[in-house]
């Protein structure tokens, strides 16, 4: 059955596509259904609905090295050492360094595998599933009107210091604000996302969770501002967010 990327729902979807060095990972990816992301070398925006895989050159002469040729549905995330995640591994030397911990569903063939004729040497690329299904190269994977990166500047411009990638319970707040009485998580989504209540039922204790849809921070980033805001002095205000210890909270 081929990609319909044709329902405005489907088309929406994120998708995060992380770059494979390793043809174990990706083994262990399709077999026990996870997918690991070092804390210090991840992106600043971790969370989406989808994970797709570019394969290196490390893949040799596989007709998928050097392309996107498998996705798969994000299910959950979780922040562990790599000694937890790997115990079979427990005296690496990067043992007790905090790793991502992608839980995902069963990984997905592309009809069309977008391969890397133009650029090779990629870093993680958020994209939306239209995107990927309709790319021909990955460079067309790359979206021109960022909303995230679009409220993360003006937030620094407010002198503001966001904290990226902190998860609460099992999903990353895409932008995070340290407040007197917790955590104050901004999430960027979809008008038509159908996660809303799913996030607040499982919002953990001294978090509080804005949700913005990318429309509304193009048209109306002044306002998406005065809610945050008004936000901040409800709950006693920012403070200083600089960055701490790994935590998950």
């Amino acid at each position: 059955m081929g990609n319909d990327y044709s329902d405005p729902h489907i088309r929406r979807r994120t998708v995060l596509v992380a770059v494979v060095n390793n043809p174990a990972d990706l083994r262990r990816a399709a077999s026990e259904g996870w997918y690991r992301i070092p804390q210090r070398r991840a992106p600043r925006r971790i969370g989406a609905d989808y994970l797709a895989f570019y394969q290196t050159g490390a893949f040799g002469k596989q007709p998928e090295a050097q392309t996107v040729t498998f996705y798969a549905p994000i299910r959950r995330y979780q922040l562990r050492t790599r000694a937890e995640i790997i115990p079979t591994e427990a005296d690496h030397p990067r043992a007790e360094d905090y790793y991502f911990r992608i839980e995902i569903g069963p990984l997905i063939r592309l009809d069309r595998p977008v391969p890397a004729n133009q650029l090779r040497r990629l870093t993680f690329i958020h994209t939306t599933l239209a995107q990927l299904f309709s790319a021909e190269d990955v460079t067309d994977l790359y979206t021109q009107d960022d909303s995230f990166e679009k409220l993360w500047q003006a937030l620094h411009a407010n002198r503001l210091r966001p904290l990226a990638n902190r998860l609460a319970g099992e999903w990353p707040v895409d932008i995070t604000l340290r407040v007197r009485s917790g955590y104050l998580g901004i999430r960027c989504v979809d008008e038509d996302d159908t996660t809303q209540e799913i996030t607040y039922a499982q919002l953990p204790p001294r978090w509080t969770l804005l949700l913005f849809n990318v429309q509304q921070i193009q048209s109306d980033l002044p306002g998406c501002l005065r809610q945050i805001a008004s936000t901040l002095v409800n709950l006693g205000g920012a403070l200083d967010n600089r960055p701490g210890p790994e935590f998950q909270l």
